[in-house]
Parts: structure tokens; C-alpha cells; sequence
């Protein structure tokens, strides 16, 4: 990666995640990587096109289904295990993406997110699963579960800490997940 691309990649992650992507522009972002405005245009050809940039390139973990493909076992439980503890790691350590992301809610900000990719993934991988008679649940209604339990408890912490504050997440999400394999695993 060019230095003269990093350095806007680093500003419009900054501006954006403090601002949102509404509330900047790409002309505080030139100001801030200390480029021209055009050469943002030249390098993204439009404004979008860097937030997806800095949301594809500039997570902590990158990729989010890049990663997970590497740590399936093909043991349902175990998996869903992975699916659940890995989600919820990738939210932490990609704060700034994510309140990018919930701070968004126009149309074009919606589709820029790991999570669309991470579900379709599950979704695939769960129907397999059932194709192979070890999995007996609607592969859509649980990869879509998976996704908004471990949405809910990273924002509900991010944003209303309290409602944890005696209460380990990883407790809620142990139970989530027990329950999962009892009722859709052979």
C-alpha cells in the first residue's frame, strides 16, 4: 500500500469513526492525511468507496470470513462455538469499524460490513451441515441468530455497559450456544 494511501485510510477511519461517514467530508479528510482532495478521488473515486476501503482494509483482523474459514473444524458444536466467540472478538478488536457502521444508517453505509459476508458463510456452512444430517435447524434463522446475539451483547456493552456490569459475557454467550447444539446437532 502507498503511503499517501494509508495516510488517507487513517484519517477517514479517525474522522469517520468520531464524526460518521455523514458528518465528514472528504475534503477534512484530505486536510487530515495532508493530501489533496482530488488525489482522495484519484485513489477511491468516491467517498463511499473509502469507507469501504477503510472498512475492508483497515480492520484489525481484516476479513472476517478469510479468518473464520481457517478455524472450522467440521464439528458442528465446536463451530458454532467459533462462529460465536470469533464474531464477538472480531467486534472488539474492530471497534472503530463498528461505530462507523451503527453510526450509519443511510442506505449506502448499510451494505459496507463484514457481518453480510459472515452470515451468508454461516448460512452455507449450516446448510452443508444439514446436507450431511448433522445439523437439523434452518440454516438462515440460526446463522442470523448467531449474528444478532453477539451484536446485542457488543452494543448493549459498548453502549449500556451497566447492564453487564455483573454479568460475563461470555456466560451468555456459553448459554446461547449450549442451547444451539441441543436443539439443532445429532
Amino acid at each position: 500500500m502507498k503511503e499517501t494511501e494509508k495516510q488517507i485510510l487513517l484519517a477517514a477511519t479517525k474522522l469517520f469513526s468520531e464524526n460518521g461517514y455523514a458528518n465528514t467530508s472528504t475534503k477534512k479528510i484530505a486536510d487530515a492525511a495532508g493530501v489533496n482532495e482530488l488525489t482522495i478521488f484519484r485513489q477511491f473515486k468516491s467517498k463511499s468507496n473509502l469507507l469501504q476501503a477503510v472498512i475492508h482494509h483497515h480492520a484489525f483482523e481484516g476479513y472476517i470470513v478469510d479468518k473464520i474459514a481457517h478455524l472450522i473444524t467440521n464439528d458442528v458444536k465446536k463451530d458454532i462455538e467459533i462462529f460465536t466467540h470469533t464474531y464477538y472478538l472480531f467486534l472488539k478488536n474492530n471497534i472503530k469499524m463498528y461505530l462507523i457502521q451503527v453510526r450509519e444508517t443511510d442506505d449506502t453505509s448499510k451494505r459496507f460490513t463484514n457481518t453480510i459476508d459472515y452470515t451468508a458463510f454461516m448460512k452455507k456452512y449450516f446448510q452443508q451441515k444439514k446436507e450431511e444430517g448433522t445439523f437439523v435447524g434452518d440454516p438462515n434463522l440460526i446463522s442470523t441468530s448467531i449474528v444478532s446475539m453477539v451484536m446485542g451483547i457488543f452494543t448493549l456493552k459498548v453502549y449500556a455497559p451497566e447492564i453487564y456490569h455483573d454479568t460475563d459475557y461470555h456466560d451468555l454467550m456459553n448459554i446461547f450456544i449450549e442451547n444451539l447444539i441441543k436443539l439443532y446437532t445429532k
